[in-house]
């Protein structure tokens, strides 16, 4: 019988494999290791035995396994890989804000849309739950929202290339294994854990639960696992917004009265923001497994995971875009080519109350795969895979309502960690600026329906030929179907005295209505005193609106999936076809081992874009004149890409602790399908935008590495890589103008018009292009056990990256450090562990520059093992409550300042 390939980790420090790596995969959906079997139980083994893995691989990888995942201070998979060398993670994506979890990994400085997630070597479809996220640019890989940590069995990231990896990560690709019935230590196999979570800015405490169950029969040829896993989380998340800035022009009062204005930059609208969420994450893993002998192996796997994620935003913003457009400042401030501040007299429109509820809103992924392994010879196996994923993202509904309002006059200037926006003179909100009551306000609904699916197959061999320098030939073909899909509706109106799509109060922000803000808010961690405007003569409430909005004939906000509605713009359909095939060698000899290989690649893509003019009369459909956000053209056109990929991985053994990695490849990596899909969301508010480019090529890059390791002890190692990335065809962001309906300037809706048109107007859009560009840099790593339990890991990341323009490379911080120290003896295990990365460029927000500012987060563990079965567990994340900061072109344009607050988990894990 064949022995399964695993790696069993005990009592092991969650960083022990921080620095390991395993071996050149045998097939693309194969995890790499020369290694039969290990069973550690300590760390000072567990160490071992991981530098024994990373001396014998043939590509750079680094490795964690399940056991370290449950056991570092993280909730998902992609807060775990953040501990290792060149691996970055952030919380969002550009233009949502960022949250308490990781959602995106990036390796050695790209983006998170060039690294390829994959689940057992398969692809897997995906949804969001953000609105945004579900029709604009966010990658392509899996959403690590929907994978708690416990499902894995163990994690691989390939910083280097070689044919028989699937293509789609420029810098490198994660891998995530399940577990196996078979690869079980016993024949009856009880473990999981419960755990409560808490967090410090919502101060509510939510269970979580996981469970596995496996069992094989005693000839070790059939086995099933079945996992579930039911976690809940409650956040708040305290924050300023300042969404957008633009350039004061010649036409603008604040010109004529200020010269020195003319061209600074200044912001359009400064919220404060409470977003308060329920996250429920449910699910389950099944696998069945079946070897009934030594030449046959089939397996049969399935997964669902959901995520329902409902949330609530209140924002009270200072409208800077009405205030230039209409009103002369009585004093201003400027700095860094930005209008740092301004006084604006009474009696102006410089307030908007703005509250956003999404109930329900979720997310889901599943997959079904069967893997089968046929040994035909001694010498020749084939493997072959195939499967069906789905994912969905889903906003059922999102009612809102905005209200301008007039105050005794408004100020803003900087304080802290943005921008203190207060009333003058004591003013504040006082009510819908209009004779009309709500004339001049808006209410909206959306309805978005994201679906991302694919069917894929694969067939895979391999002939050990073991004869002089050639040691196998390794061989295969894939194809896969994937189709992306995202429609929306929405309805929105003014409300003027005659409104008649607003069935809520006449003035939803009245004295008698809102709840306060939670007591932290302002006078917290954000550091800005005076931020929030009084709203009906208390300062900082929460609207709590029932939204009242139909859609003007049909009642609720159920009825909004009609032609009418349909919000063309931000709809689109991507279908992709791609097609596989490499050839590679393993070769080696005495002191030194490789492989060599290409793979070629050819993705058929078919977008279809909601345009407003055709391009190409034969690529169009005829035109659709049932929107209300006018007419508009379904393009249909098709392009082909063929890409050779070859790849080239040497190591030499310089001396016997000693060893020379080189490697060189072609990667490729296929642009988001949002970026593919042309569709373009809009802010009236702004009058900015995000859209699409159909005509995308993929995104090619040259990659070169060289490292050095030296193992100078059992445990101990060194070492250090050097990279360059020559990007061929990246995608980069551009603004152009184009024209759409501003429905916020639509007229009041009558009895003869219900659903007046607004007029036309230009918006700055911002859309992916292709472009080139370069990055190098350098990573350092060592592990060292000190005695008595005690050791450290540590590893840093230097990298310098630019588009051919000299602008930054999304996702590039320059530097990234990861230090973590542990202790585990006499079955007490504790760990601190701090992740650093610098400022970075995230991309563009409503057509303007937004890049994170430095950030640092300290996190812990404590382990206690009462019995061999029962283990007390405590984790902390952002123990120094560390705040999320962004901004524009400098710093002195505040973007975003977030407070998460402190995550911690208690509990206990257990196992029979």
């Amino acid at each position: 019988m064949t022995l399964h390939k695993r790696i069993l980790i005990g009592s092991v420090s969650g960083m022990a494999m921080a620095t390991a790596v395993a071996a050149a995969p045998v097939f693309a959906a194969d995890p790499p290791t020369q290694v039969q079997e290990v069973v550690v139980t300590g760390i000072r083994q567990s160490l071992e035995k991981a530098i024994q893995v990373k001396r014998t691989s043939e590509d750079q990888v680094e490795a964690i396994s399940a056991s370290d995942i449950g056991k570092l201070p993280d909730k998902n998979v992609a807060d775990a890989l953040q501990r290792l060398p060149g691996v970055n993670t952030q919380s969002a994506a550009s233009g949502e804000g960022g949250f308490d979890e990781n959602d995106r990994v990036s390796i050695r400085g790209t983006s998170p849309s060039l690294t390829n997630v994959t689940i057992d070597g398969h692809n897997v479809a995906t949804g969001d739950w953000f609105i945004l996220d579900q029709f604009q640019t966010v990658g392509r890989s899996v959403s690590f929202d929907l994978l708690p940590a416990e499902i894995v069995q163990g994690t691989t990231v390939y910083k280097t290339q070689d044919a028989s990896i699937l293509e789609g990560g420029v810098a490198g690709a994660v891998n995530i294994d399940t577990r196996t019935p078979l690869g079980l230590g016993k024949a009856l196999t009880a473990e999981g854990s419960l755990q409560g979570n808490y967090s410090s800015t919502s101060g509510e405490w939510k269970p979580q639960f996981n469970a596995l169950l496996g069992w094989k029969n005693a000839a070790d040829t059939f086995g099933v696992i079945a996992q579930g896993f039911a976690e809940d989380h409650s956040s708040e998340r305290f924050g300023q917004e300042t969404l957008g800035y633009t350039a004061i022009t010649s036409s603008m009062p604040i010109a004529t009265a200020f010269p020195s204005t003319l061209g600074v930059q200044a912001p359009t609208l400064i919220g404060s923001t409470l977003f308060k969420q329920e996250k429920e994450r449910d699910g389950g893993y099944l696998d069945f497994e079946f070897q009934p002998n030594d030449k046959f192996d089939v397996n049969l796997s399935g997964f669902y995971s959901k995520l329902n994620a409902t949330n609530f935003n209140d924002n009270y913003m200072y409208w800077g875009a009405h205030e230039l457009a209409n009103n002369t400042p009585t004093s201003v401030t400027v700095k860094n080519n930005t209008l740092v501040g301004a006084v604006w007299p009474a009696g102006t429109d410089g307030l908007v109350v703005d509250n956003i509820d999404r109930p329900n809103e979720n997310s889901d992924t599943a997959y079904i795969n069967l893997d089968g392994t046929f040994h035909a010879t001694s010498n020749l196996t084939f493997k072959g895979q195939i499967g069906y994923t789905i994912g969905h993202g889903n906003t059922p509904e999102s009612p809102s309502f905005e209200s301008d309002g007039q105050t005794g006059g408004i100020s803003y200037s900087q304080s802290g960690n943005g921008w203190l926006v207060t009333p003058v003179a004591g003013g504040g909100y006082t009510g819908p600026q209009s004779p009309a009551g709500l004339a001049n306000d808006w209410a909206w609904n959306d309805v978005f329906r994201e679906v991302d699916k694919e069917t894929y197959g694969s067939i895979d061999g391999k002939w050990d030929v073991s004869d002089g320098y050639l040691k196998a030939v390794k061989f295969g073909v894939r194809m896969s179907d994937h189709v992306r899909q995202v429609d929306g509706w929405d309805r929105g109106c003014s409300l003027g005295a005659n409104g008649q799509c607003w069935t809520g109060p006449a003035d939803p922000f009245s004295a008698v209505n809102p709840t306060s803000y939670p007591g932290g808010f302002n006078g917290g961690a954000l550091g800005i005193p005076g931020l929030l405007i009084p709203i009906g003569g208390q300062p900082g409430n929460v609207a709590n609106v029932i939204n009242g909005i139909t859609d003007g004939v049909h009642g609720p906000p159920s009825s909004l999936v009609q032609p009418q509605n349909y919000y063309w713009m931000g709809s689109f359909k991507v279908h992709e076809v791609d097609t596989e095939g490499y050839v590679m060698g393993n070769f080696g000899g005495d002191w030194w081992h490789g492989n060599a290989g290409v793979r070629i690649a050819d993705t058929k893509e078919t977008p279809n874009a909601n345009v407003v003019s055709p391009s190409a009369a034969q690529d169009t459909g005829p035109e659709i004149t049932t929107s209300a956000y006018g007419n508009y053209y379904v393009t249909n056109k098709t392009y082909d890409y063929l890409d050779v990929l070859p790849s080239l991985n040497l190591t030499f053994d310089l001396q016997k602790n000693l060893l020379l990695r080189l490697s060189a490849a072609e990667t490729m990596s296929r642009p988001d399908y949002s970026a593919l899909g042309g569709t373009v969301s809009l802010t009236d508010l702004t009058q900015t935008g995000n859209g699409g480019n159909t005509a995308l090529k993929p995104i090619k890059a040259a990659v070169y590495d060289a490292a050095l390791e030296y193992y100078y002890g059992p445990t101990s190692v060194a070492a250090i890589s050097v990279f360059h990335d020559d990007l061929q065809s990246y995608v980069t962001f551009g603004n152009h103008v184009g024209y759409y309906i501003d429905q916020l300037l639509a007229p009041a809706p009558t009895p003869a018009n219900p659903h007046p048109v607004g007029p036309v107007e230009p918006y700055v859009i911002s859309s992916p292009a292709n472009t080139t560009g370069e990055l190098s840099g350098v990573e350092l790593q060592v592990q060292q056990p000190i005695g008595y339990g005690f050791g450290f890991q540590a590893n840093a990341t230097y990298v310098d990256g630019h588009e051919a323009s000299g602008a930054p490379l999304v996702g590039t911080s320059r530097y990234t450090y990861n230090l973590v120290a542990y202790y585990e003896d006499h079955g007490l295990s504790a760990r601190l562990a701090y992740t650093f990365r610098s400022a970075f460029f995230v991309g563009l927000n409503r057509a303007a520059d937004e890049n994170q500012e430095d950030y640092g987060s300290l996190d812990a563990s404590l382990n206690y093992q009462v019995t061999p079965r029962v283990t007390l567990t405590l984790d902390a994340l952002n123990l120094t409550n560390q705040l999320l900061k962004y901004y524009a072109q400098n710093t002195t344009q505040h973007v975003a300042v977030y407070d998460n607050g402190t995550q911690w988990n208690a509990g206990l894990r257990f196992k029979f």
